[in-house]
Parts: C-alpha cells; structure tokens; sequence
C-alpha cells in the first residue's frame, strides 16, 4: 500500500476527520491542528501503522508530510 495513502489513514483518525486529504507538502506551518499534541499523535499513529519505531531526532526533523515519509521510507530500506 502506496506510504502517503497510509499516513493519510493516520492523519484522518488523529483529527478524527474521515474527509482529511494531505498532501506530501501538508506541514506543520500549514496545518494550524497540527500541534505539538498532534505530533505525538502522529507519531506515534506512524508507528504503529508501519510497525517501527522513530527515533527522538527522527522527530525533532518532522516539519511536514514528506518528512514522515521520507523517514518511514527511509526505515523500510534500513531493514
């Protein structure tokens, strides 16, 4: 299943909206929901999800959808 179509499935139940469509340009900056609360949601969700597990500067270095991918895609090659 296509990464941006999975993350999206996270984003959806961290805002509990079923309508929700992200892009790989959605960010913090242009999502005001997107909080610190939100982030560790989205984290979290992103782990869970794709069965691994990010680590604190993996973190520090989300600012937006492509970030989560790149790190998700990035895990998935590393194994």
């Amino acid at each position: 299943m296509d990464t941006l179509y999975r993350l999206q499935s996270v984003f959806r139940n961290v805002f509990d909206d079923p309508t929700l469509k992200i892009t790989k340009e959605t960010s913090t900056a242009s999502f005001p929901e997107w909080d610190s609360v939100a982030m560790v949601q989205i984290v979290l969700g992103t782990e869970v999800e794709f069965g691994i597990r990010f680590t604190t500067d993996a973190v520090a270095s989300i600012r937006s959808v492509a970030d989560i991918a790149r790190l998700v895609e990035n895990h998935a090659g590393n194994e």
